[in-house]
């Protein structure tokens, strides 16, 4: 054990995206001097399936209750019951393994990922150390959650990096339509522009910027030559540094 203890990498999507973390962390954290990555426990959070994504369940356990109650085409809105899961029961139970104090966590989220990890960073900040949000999908729920950032005073308290891909207004990440139906690859490309993937980010990364104490830190990243897909492992290289730094370790 390090020590200074164990910190905890939180990550969403685990069926997708753990391999990419552990090999990151593994590699970088032999020389934390020069990376700035130290060793900690990753904790990837996915589903008992042999595919990359769980599209029901990930579409209903990443997002935010839809204002004003509204209906949609697939379940969504169980964004509460899932950060419940993770900090009354998850994480208890990965502390307790471990010995690791609470504020030693830290959480990264990708597409609807991301708009869980703002979620929390609005609704309840103390359940983890520090945030990163790749590719939010903010057009969800017709922008709502930027704009309660934007019609919100908001005192953010802990450090936030927000990161998209240069390319991801012109090609679209997936849509309900597309995920409850076979996809119209052509259709996602002309809706891209109207899903402001980066305008969007760009504008709550700025609001919660102009918001947090001079203690604490927004980072807003715009990675050239990174779609949707392809922005997860360099935006995840990019997070550590910033996650690790800001957990409260010696």
């Amino acid at each position: 054990m390090p020590r200074e203890g164990w910190d905890v990498v939180y990550l969403l999507d685990g069926n997708a995206w753990f391999g990419t973390l552990l090999d990151s962390l593994r590699m970088r954290a032999r020389r934390p001097d020069v990376t700035g990555v130290r060793p900690a426990i990753a904790v990837g959070i996915g589903y008992p399936i042999d595919d990359v994504v769980d599209v029901a369940r990930r579409r209903y356990d990443l997002t935010p209750p839809r204002s004003g109650g509204a209906a949609d085409d697939c379940d969504t809105g169980g964004a509460d019951a899932f950060l419940d899961f993770l900090t009354d029961e998850l994480s208890p139970l990965i502390d307790a393994r471990f010995g690791l104090a609470n504020q030693r966590r830290v959480l990264f989220g990708h597409s609807f990922g991301g708009l869980f990890v703002l979620h929390t960073v609005l609704t309840r900040p103390w359940a983890f150390a520090a945030y990163a949000a790749a590719s939010p999908s903010l057009w969800f729920d017709d922008r709502a959650l930027l704009r309660t950032c934007a019609a919100t005073p908001l005192a953010l308290s802990v450090p936030l990096m927000i990161a998209v891909g240069a390319l991801e207004e012109r090609v679209a990440p997936a849509s309900c339509r597309a995920e409850c139906e076979p996809p119209d690859h052509a259709a996602l490309d002309r809706e891209a522009p109207d899903r402001a993937m980066i305008a969007n980010a760009r504008a709550v990364a700025g609001h919660l910027g102009h918001s947090a104490g001079a203690d604490r830190e927004v980072q807003f990243h715009i990675f050239e030559g990174e779609n949707h897909a392809s922005v997860v492992p360099v935006a995840l290289g990019r997070a550590l540094p910033f996650l690790l730094a800001n957990t409260g370790a010696a």
